[in-house]
């Protein structure tokens, strides 16, 4: 948001299936609740960056991970050339194994070095990946999977959630956790802590950045989740508009619409103007 335009991803879907065809007059935009004219929009044709960051904690192993292996193999084989693939594995520290621009065949060998132990960083992990610079004519996802229950992060609540204000990924949350209204923290070190739950917390990362939630339960087949993961972002609309009629400096807060009845809107909630 340093440069005259603003981008904005949109997820359109009817009936969980993506709304095709649409034009930059079929959406509402509001800027600060301020009507903006979207100048222009394209469907499917930026390459996408995807950071997969895995929880590699105690509490996943055996069939876990290989059901873990398995569905990113098989999101490695759908992407395409264009398409740039990151690993972040965490326990109660954060490793990146492998890069946006290291060759394919490096995944498979960081997959087989998976191995699980530890407390879960899941905090501190999401503000790694989200923390990396953009880099121009892409768009970036972030899928998490993890049971969302942090145990050794330094950073909260709070501040994960401001940092996803003020970048552009959108975050998508593959959840594996039996208790979802458990604490997201069992530190609790502050008020934040103490009231958020890892469900909770999980949809409201997915809201402010136009991501989704989805569980799963135990013994289910990973590759169908992180699938459509991958394809909802991809079938994505990007609108692009000037901002006309607000302050440029600090917080903005967006609304998307579109003029159809039936669809459902997923977009992110806001940008900070730097």
């Amino acid at each position: 948001a340093s440069a005259d335009v603003v981008t904005v991803d949109a997820s359109v879907q009817r009936e969980r299936r993506p709304v095709t065809g649409l034009a930059a007059a079929d959406f509402e935009l509001l800027d600060n609740g301020v009507p903006q004219e979207v100048t222009d929009l394209t469907y499917e044709k930026l390459p996408i960056d995807v950071t997969m960051v895995l929880d590699v904690s105690a509490s996943v192993s055996g069939s876990v991970l290989d059901e873990l292996r398995r569905a990113l193999r098989q999101v490695r084989t759908d992407l395409t050339a264009a398409d740039r693939l990151r690993l972040l594995a965490f326990n109660m520290r954060v490793r990146r194994l492998v890069d946006f621009t290291q060759p394919w065949a490096d995944v498979d060998q960081a997959l087989s070095t998976l191995r699980p132990g530890g407390s879960s960083a899941v905090f501190d992990a999401l503000a790694v990946a989200l923390a990396t610079a953009d880099a121009p004519g892409r768009r970036r996802l972030i899928v998490l999977f993890s049971d969302g229950q942090d145990s050794s992060s330094i950073s909260d609540p709070d501040a994960l959630l401001d940092v996803a204000r003020r970048s552009t990924p959108t975050i998508a949350t593959i959840l594996a956790s039996p208790v979802p209204d458990r604490p997201a923290s069992v530190l609790r070190t502050n008020a934040s802590l103490a009231s958020a739950t890892v469900e909770a917390l999980s949809d409201r990362l997915a809201a402010e950045t136009g991501g989704m939630v989805t569980s799963v339960k135990a013994g289910e087949n990973l590759t169908p989740k992180f699938r459509r993961m991958v394809q909802d972002f991809r079938s994505s609309y990007v609108l692009y508009f000037s901002p006309r009629g607000v302050e440029r400096a600090g917080p903005h807060s967006l609304e998307v619409r579109v003029k159809r009845p039936g669809v459902e809107v997923r977009a992110r909630r806001g940008y900070v103007w730097r």
